[in-house]
């Protein structure tokens, strides 16, 4: 990571971070499926194979929602990053911190699976979204305020209010979820899949990227 000084600004390049970011993602997405139990005592013989997917149904739907809930926070830690040229200590340690809950997934899509009826599992579940959620937010926000790692500076003032609105959003949807949860657990859990749709395109930040002019008030978040 190689160390660059401009206007009394240290800076570091973007490639290291970047390739550890996507290093220990790539990892916390496959090990999810280890957390897919199979009944060893299933005889596919006489049981069948629909009542053994039956048996392993929760995990796979745990699977998917946290394969798809790391997937978006992948997508969305990479536009971010696109709008740095350069990053510094500050926001190494703080990709730390995000790498560090992103990295609790796992354990805790296998806790859900254990404990698939349990609120309050699904409430530890939520935590760690949200805690994914606020150091991508932290990242954003201090990226933001320092004109020398951006790629323009200031990031324009619509893609700064659009990033930030869906940052928080997955925080608010977790917490919508873990408050069903203990309505419904099924519906609470599946309520963490909005995340991922919601983060499936964002028009604005995209289009943005190469661009400095103002934004019209008229184009949406």
């Amino acid at each position: 990571m190689t160390n660059k000084k401009s206007g009394g600004v240290n800076k570091l390049t973007l490639e290291r971070l970047n390739a550890l970011t996507d290093g220990v993602i790539a990892i916390a997405i496959t090990i999810l499926v280890l957390g897919i139990e199979i009944p060893e005592d299933h005889l596919f013989s006489e049981q069948g194979l629909i009542k053994f997917l039956h048996r392993i149904g929760h995990d796979i739907i745990i699977y998917g929602i946290s394969f798809w809930l790391i997937a978006a926070y992948w997508v969305q830690h990479h536009a971010m990053f696109h709008y740095f040229r350069y990053c510094n200590r500050t926001i190494a340690w703080l990709n730390a911190v995000f790498l560090f809950f992103l990295t609790l997934i796992p354990f805790l899509a296998k806790l859900k699976s254990i404990y698939k009826d349990e609120p309050k599992v699904v409430l530890l579940l939520g935590l760690g979204y949200i805690a994914v959620s606020l150091s991508l937010v932290a990242i954003w926000r201090y990226g933001v305020s320092q004109p020398g790692i951006q790629r323009r500076h200031p990031v324009d003032s619509a893609v700064n209010r659009s990033m930030t609105a869906r940052l928080l959003a997955a925080p608010l949807i977790s917490l919508i979820a873990i408050g069903l949860s203990f309505i419904n657990v099924l519906v609470g859990t599946a309520c963490f899949l909005a995340i991922p749709l919601f983060y499936i395109s964002h028009c604005l930040v995209d289009a943005r990227w190469d661009s400095g002019a103002e934004t019209s008030s008229s184009e949406k978040i």
